[in-house]
């Protein structure tokens, strides 16, 4: 019985993952973008898009722990902006 051999995919399609989902779902912890997009270490991912140029507001949410007897704030992400394309074609010619 062949078995496939795993793929891989690069930081840019981690992060692209990322971003699809933060796009659905801002204010996302990254255990649940982690949960989500399965990048291996979203640590990672999230530290490298603003170097891929992708724009992540980071915020707090209060959650429950302990069987729900405490609270602790846990750093959320949401996403600004994608990165920007080419340079725009002129398309008038102008000369």
């Amino acid at each position: 019985m062949a078995t496939k051999p795993l793929t891989s995919d690069t930081r840019a399609e981690q992060a692209a993952r990322v971003a699809d989902y933060l796009e659905r779902y801002p204010d996302q912890t990254a255990k649940e973008i982690d949960a989500w997009a399965d990048t291996g270490s979203i640590t990672k991912v999230l530290s490298e898009m603003p170097s891929l140029g992708y724009g992540l507001k980071r915020g707090w949410r209060e959650v429950a722990c302990v069987g729900g007897t405490h609270t602790r704030m846990v750093r959320t992400f949401t996403l600004i902006h994608r990165p920007k394309s080419g340079p725009q074609l002129d398309l008038f010619g102008t000369q």
